[in-house]
């Protein structure tokens, strides 16, 4: 993740400050400055810093823009004190890169439209080019382009991106398109035959959702979850609800993903804290990517999740005790954050993530990567479980999987069977398999004759013996 400095004031630094704290706040860790006390939200997102000062103070200014930053942007009203800030960073650090509004006549300083590592956004031109777009019989530039849903993209492909020295014909393009290739300021149509090197901006058309997966494969982001979701991990123990051995078994469990994720902190959350000896353990784990909190306001599971829900969540840690609630269940499903649900037995243990295939996981390349990327950063061996009676096997969902493994450079094991029920395979499994589901809403409804139902995600998350981890999907 990449360090950036958002500088400004007025209201179109507003609106962009506050997009891109609602829609992009995983993406950097962003550092905000501005004059401005109201440009500080109520919720603030762990990957925010915000700063009030006059960022025309040289000393202030640069004892928050260092040789960790990789971009600025300059948002201010006033033209002058746009140029001092721009002249303040230059003058310090010449090869960051900054990007400024301006109208074309308030540049005075020609060093501002000849440095290489700057970019000029005129508002005049911006707000022209949206209104051309609304002439009839002129071609639409793709800037705010069709739905504006993100149908259209550019991505750009970074030094050591899995998608390098690919030949485009061999990647497999499952619900998009790379139309073209932008390449030292030119256009290339699309072929098969076209390998993509380091710097080449894509062109890609498609399904959003499949989009924003393809997007976190070319800039490389495996290995970074719980990111996109959030940085931290929180878990949830209830002193009432569980026993010691549980609530210290979740704790663990929850250590233990933190360590071996790229999760900024642990967020401890002890709901009815009542157990004095066991809290004193508890507080004992407090340290600096350790955050232990004790809810004394008789607060509700419920209400407490929502309540950090606005501080962006990576990854939800409960038990078996809590998870067996249909409102809990409800409300984790609503939080659309991948949830792990602990198991009896040791982590350390575990050796392979498991991952069953059903009729229905076409869709399912919207959590594959996040299976690849949190398999990999445990250490863990992928297997696919493919089960049908009639020998009708998910061929395509396993292909889909295969294809994204040699992206990866991550081998898989599949196991084809018609005759071993996944339930009793997950059942008998001599070592833990930390078992991957999509967070479907069937999982929210009541358990009444469930044991009846043919649907692996309504019976196998009623098992205790594995860890598993639902990961949330659009259906």
């Amino acid at each position: 993740m990449k360090k950036i400095v958002l500088i400004g004031d007025g209201i179109v630094a507003k609106k962009f400050f506050e997009t891109v704290l609602e829609k992009y706040f995983s993406n950097n860790l962003y550092t905000v400055i501005s004059k401005d006390s109201s440009f500080v939200p109520e919720k603030i997102p762990s990957t925010f810093n915000f700063q009030i000062f006059d960022p025309t103070s040289a000393y202030k200014l640069l004892n928050i823009v260092n040789n960790e930053i990789s971009d600025v942007f300059i948002i201010m009203e006033d033209p002058k004190e746009r140029e001092i800030v721009y002249e303040i960073i230059k003058n310090k650090h010449k090869d960051i890169r900054i990007v400024l509004t301006a109208y074309e006549d308030e540049i005075t300083l020609p060093s501002i439209l000849e440095d290489e590592r700057s970019v000029v956004i005129e508002e005049a031109k911006t707000i022209a080019g949206r209104l051309l777009a609304r002439l009839p019989n002129v071609p639409l530039i793709p800037q705010g382009f069709g739905l504006e849903q993100g149908e259209v993209m550019e991505i750009g492909v970074p030094f050591g991106s899995v998608f390098t020295y690919r030949h485009i014909g061999s990647i497999e393009q499952k619900n998009y398109k790379i139309v073209g290739i932008y390449r030292h300021g030119e256009f290339i149509l699309s072929n098969y035959s076209i390998v993509i090197q380091p710097t080449d901006v894509l062109l890609v058309a498609g399904d959003p959702k499949v989009l924003e997966n393809v997007y976190r494969q070319i800039k490389s982001d495996i290995g970074q979850f719980p990111a996109p979701f959030g940085k931290d991990i929180y878990v949830y123990v209830d002193t009432l609800l569980q026993s010691k051995k549980s609530v210290m078994r979740d704790i663990q469990q929850a250590l233990f993903i933190h360590k071996n994720t790229k999760s900024a902190r642990l967020n401890i959350c002890v709901l009815n804290p009542s157990n004095f000896e066991l809290l004193k353990e508890i507080k004992a784990l407090d340290e600096l990517d350790v955050n232990v909190m004790l809810e004394y306001n008789g607060m509700s599971f419920v209400q407490k999740l929502q309540e950090d829900a606005e501080k962006k969540i990576g990854l939800v840690v409960i038990g078996k005790e809590i998870f067996s609630s249909r409102f809990h269940r409800k409300a984790l499903f609503e939080l659309s954050t991948p949830v792990f649900k602990s198991s009896s037995r040791s982590l350390e243990n575990l050796r392979d993530s498991v991952v069953v295939l059903n009729d229905e996981m076409n869709e399912g390349e919207n959590i594959s990567s996040i299976i690849f990327d949190i398999s990999i950063q445990m250490g863990l061996g992928v297997l696919l479980y493919d089960f049908d009676p009639d020998k009708h096997y998910q061929i395509e969902v396993a292909r889909d999987y295969q294809n994204l493994s040699r992206i990866f450079d991550k081998k898989i094991k599949i196991t084809r069977t018609n005759s071993k029920n996944p339930i009793l395979f997950l059942k008998e499994s001599k070592n833990p398999l930390l078992q991957f589901l999509p967070f479907e809403h069937c999982i929210t409804r009541t358990r009444f004759f469930w044991f009846a139902s043919t649907k692996v995600e309504k019976i196998s998350f009623m098992l205790d013996n594995n860890p598993q981890i639902f990961i949330p999907i659009t259906e």
